[in-house]
């Protein structure tokens, strides 16, 4: 019985969203709690004199607001009224750090109880396990396989200190707004793509693969119990970025993507007739869409770049040296002013997405710099209160 409410409860919610005090599910187990409490959510002991009226006064709110998640009309405990009832009972302060973060008190254990928002934000479940996904522009919460985009701001022990709000490397390390990753050295590939054991000279010869001020390519590895990610660039994708443009973003606007490396192509101006013959795939630009907020944006390295270092060198060459002889062409070969104009078109659509607060994904990219060449707007003039307005159209529709 307990368990069919919170499905009817818990279906409704999903995706929608609440607010902080908001009843999201109720359990009518005595033994066991119909539901597993996620992020964002507390257990509360519901009492035995609401225990009747709680699933219908939750669904009575719901239905009332649209399928939002309303507070029971009944008081709960904590909200200014004595009760037995409790979120968490301790006796002492010892007693709470040997309890593991992951075991229920067991005053929780016992009677009907119901999971409560404790943040902002939309409901999302899975099975039994219900958790609130904050709608926060400026905190970013890691997760296993996602892309960063990151600023390297320490080096020492072994290990690389990665900033993952990419502010700049004139920033304060100590600031308490900064939020940092780090980035082992045994997560890294040496040069050349040798497989062995790390040694006491690579640790001194850590600033010559990465130093301070760098920008990467990085993918969590790890999210530690107190939030820390573990990080590495093992993937031959990543790595030092150079010869580009970083654009910063709230990381609540880059969603979740299969691919998160991307190429835009013929974006070129069709007034502009600069465009250089030496480098093919002129005006295609690479775009990274770090989930942090860090989008990376260069120009697509020619195939006959590649072509060029695969005839000069050994066919047994490993695949780790050719991609490293061409991450050094593109660094150290100019931009051309029409790939430039390119660049700079691309990263403009960011912003004006950005300032509109739409959702920054391959197509709205495309969408908002196909439409300024269409129309002929200069790179300048696409920031212009007007012009904003106007490219994100087809986006907000």
């Amino acid at each position: 019985y307990g368990y069919s409410i919170l499905t009817m409860a818990a279906d409704s919610l999903h995706h929608h969203f609440v607010l902080p005090g908001q009843v999201l599910a109720t359990s009518m187990s005595e033994s066991e709690g119909g539901f597993l409490r996620g992020h964002g959510t507390y257990i509360e002991l519901v009492p035995d004199d609401s225990t009747d009226h709680n699933d219908d006064d939750m669904m009575g709110d719901t239905k009332q607001q649209g399928g939002m998640a309303g507070a029971s009309k009944k008081k709960r405990s904590g909200w200014g009224t004595e009760t037995k009832s409790t979120v968490m009972q301790m006796d002492d302060g010892n007693e709470a750090e040997r309890q593991d973060e992951n075991d229920e008190p067991k005053d929780l254990q016992r009677g009907p109880q119901r999971l409560i928002a404790s943040v902002a934000g939309t409901v999302e479940r899975v099975n039994k396990l219900i958790s609130v996904i904050p709608l926060s522009p400026s905190i970013y919460t890691g997760q296993v396989g996602d892309l960063i985009v990151g600023r390297i701001v320490g080096v020492g022990g072994s290990r690389w200190k990665v900033n993952l709000t990419c502010s700049p490397p004139t920033a304060s390390a100590s600031n308490g707004s900064m939020k940092e990753g780090q980035l082992p050295l045994s997560g890294v590939n040496l040069p050349g793509g040798v497989q062995r054991i790390r040694t006491s000279e690579d640790v001194l010869a850590m600033r010559n693969l990465f130093r301070e001020g760098d920008l990467l390519t990085c993918e969590v590895q790890q999210v530690q119990k107190d939030g820390n990610l573990i990080l590495h660039t093992r993937s031959l994708r990543y790595g030092k970025l150079d010869n580009g443009v970083l654009v910063t973003v709230p990381p609540s606007l880059v969603g979740r993507r299969k691919n998160h490396f991307v190429t835009l192509k013929g974006l070129t101006s069709q007034n502009n007739d600069e465009m250089d013959t030496e480098e093919e795939g002129e005006g295609d630009v690479d775009v990274y869409l770090g989930l942090n907020g860090g989008i990376w944006i260069q120009r697509t390295i020619p195939s006959e770049w590649e072509n060029a270092i695969r005839a000069d060198q050994d066919e047994r060459a490993p695949l780790a040296e050719t991609l490293q002889k061409l991450r050094h062409r593109h660094a150290t070969t100019r931009v051309s002013p029409s790939m430039r104009e390119s660049i700079a078109r691309v990263r403009n659509s960011v912003e004006c997405l950005r300032l509109v607060h739409c959702q920054i994904t391959p197509d709205s990219i495309e969408i908002v710099a196909r439409a300024s060449v269409d129309q002929g707007i200069r790179v300048a003039d696409m920031l212009l209160p007007e012009m904003v307005i106007k490219l994100t159209e087809g986006t907000r529709r």
